[in-house]
């Protein structure tokens, strides 16, 4: 018994761990794209209208990658979450 006591009380710590550490992973990934949404914004109501279509398909992949790194953060803070859920619960 108390050999699954200790193993139970290191995977609650490992738990904390790696739920701390994936939810400050999503807070920098949103800060790193925080910066270029705001001028992303910004300059999509000209670009739309701009009759080069290079210029209207570089937007449209600025807002896909914007898109998918905040899906990654997301998905990043809520695993973490979890990890953090599972570590509160008792064994």
């Amino acid at each position: 018994m108390y050999i699954f006591n200790e193993v139970s009380r290191n995977r609650k710590i490992l738990d904390r761990i790696i739920g701390i550490l994936l939810i400050l992973i999503s807070i920098a990934i949103a800060i790193f794209l925080i910066p270029s949404l705001i001028p992303l914004i910004k300059r999509t109501p000209y670009q739309i209208l701009e009759p080069d279509a290079f210029i209207r398909h570089k937007l449209g992949v600025d807002w896909i990658m914007q898109s998918i790194g905040w899906i990654c953060a997301y998905y990043t803070y809520r695993g973490g979450r979890d990890f953090l859920r599972d570590s509160k619960n008792p064994s």
